[in-house]
């Protein structure tokens, strides 16, 4: 190999390097894998964002939760929580949504409806417009318009969501 020039003599070796980097690599990596899944295994799964929590409302055995700008209803099944969002409020354009956080609950249940109170804030505005949403079945949703007074008496007043009508679709005497 005298006359073979240095340069040539990494030709050679070259492979033998590759073939050593491929052993070394591969057995590192086998052992990072082994380590890996075993401590994969420790980690336990995170908990549910509402598991901490108490309940907003309770109904039979339905616990309701109020999330960010929606509602949460969770049961059990054999010992096993599931959740489901039964509301989501409508996104307004360039409004973010945040829960209610002024007089009284943001999640509440009257007796007939479960009612939902959030906070929709405009882009650059400096406070919040209270929305309020109801449903008695969680199929069919309300959205709260004002107040109306029939014969000297306050009712709120509620329309279909999704309605365009300045209508209310239905009344509810308010509780003096």
């Amino acid at each position: 190999m005298s006359n073979v020039p240095s340069s040539s003599r990494y030709v050679f070796l070259m492979p033998l390097l590759v073939a050593v980097l491929v052993v070394v690599t591969t057995s590192q990596l086998t052992g990072c894998d082994k380590r890996e899944n075993e401590r994969q295994m420790d980690v336990s799964k995170p908990i549910p964002w509402w598991q901490p929590l108490e309940p907003d409302v309770v109904i039979g055995n339905h616990e309701f939760y109020a999330g960010k700008c929606s509602i949460t209803r969770v049961q059990a099944f054999d010992g096993v929580a599931s959740e489901i969002d039964v509301f989501r409020a409508p996104s307004r354009p360039l409004a973010s949504c945040s829960p209610w956080k002024g007089d009284g609950a943001s999640l509440r249940h009257d007796d007939e409806y479960l009612i939902l109170s959030v906070c929709q804030m405009a882009f650059g505005a400096g406070g919040c417009a209270v929305e309020r949403y109801r449903s008695a079945d969680f199929k069919h949703w309300e959205e709260h318009i004002g107040v109306t007074w029939i014969n000297g008496e306050e009712y709120e007043a509620w329309r279909t969501l999704g309605s365009t009508s300045s209508k209310a679709d239905s009344v509810k005497k308010v509780a003096n």
